[in-house]
């Protein structure tokens, strides 16, 4: 998808997993003079028919697009969750594809309780067959689950109720699997370009930690710690 000024300012925008390119509506109000471009990823959205999405598969198939469209080109980039840490995979494979990046909310370290298994493919099953299956047609627990387990306000309940309907056991289990179990990757320190790690006050726990090992390992990042309304 592509949005604003074809002359602009090239951006790439890159959703979270469970999400889709209507996450950007709100921000694309403020980028009109910038040409940005929205990617689906697998499993999600117009894209749910192809995968399985894994974060490395979609970061390489991502820089060929990008390459193709433009050989020679570069863009800013910008990754949400799930869509930053494509992002942290992308500039540890071809930093030299882009001009500046902003990571937020991606994690790149395990959670407490990992080890234990309680993020394992099984457990996401799980909890898709208990609280996503039996509920695609209840407006009630789609409206409490958009607006308490992904913090989405309401003007985005009609396009997260799609979403939600359209989530299968493989879509949901292959994008929480994918999150849970990725880690930093080799080659970051080759991402010479400006890099801003970003981070809301209540991901202290678990964002924060990441946030501060990707500051040690691309060299000219930084952090910022946004406010708890963020």
């Amino acid at each position: 998808y592509e949005h604003g000024n074809p002359q602009g300012i090239p951006l790439l925008l890159i959703h979270g997993g469970g999400g889709g390119v209507w996450t950007w509506n709100e921000t694309l109000k403020y980028l009109q003079d910038y040409h940005c471009l929205l990617v689906e990823l697998p499993e999600h959205g117009s894209s749910r028919l192809t995968g399985p999405f894994t974060i490395q598969s979609t970061a390489q198939s991502i820089l060929e697009t990008m390459h193709r469209r433009d050989p020679d080109g570069k863009t800013h980039v910008f990754g949400l969750s799930v869509g930053g840490q494509i992002v942290v995979e992308m500039l540890s494979r071809n930093p030299e594809t882009f001009l500046s990046a902003i990571i937020s909310g991606a994690q790149v370290l395990p959670l407490p309780g990992y080890r234990l298994g309680i993020y394992s493919e099984h457990i996401m099953a799980l909890i898709y067959w208990l609280g996503i299956s039996p509920w695609k047609n209840n407006d009630a627990w789609i409206r409490w689950t958009m607006q308490t387990s992904a913090g989405i306000p309401e003007n985005f309940f009609e396009a997260f109720k799609v979403n939600f309907q359209g989530l299968t056991r493989d879509s949901w289990v292959h994008a929480m699997s994918e999150n849970y179990r990725y880690r930093a990757p080799n080659g970051l320190e080759k991402a010479r370009l400006p890099v801003l790690l970003v981070a809301g006050a209540h991901e202290k726990a678990d964002v924060l930690p990441t946030n501060i090992l990707l500051n040690k390992l691309l060299p000219q990042s930084r952090m910022v710690l946004l406010p708890t309304d963020y």
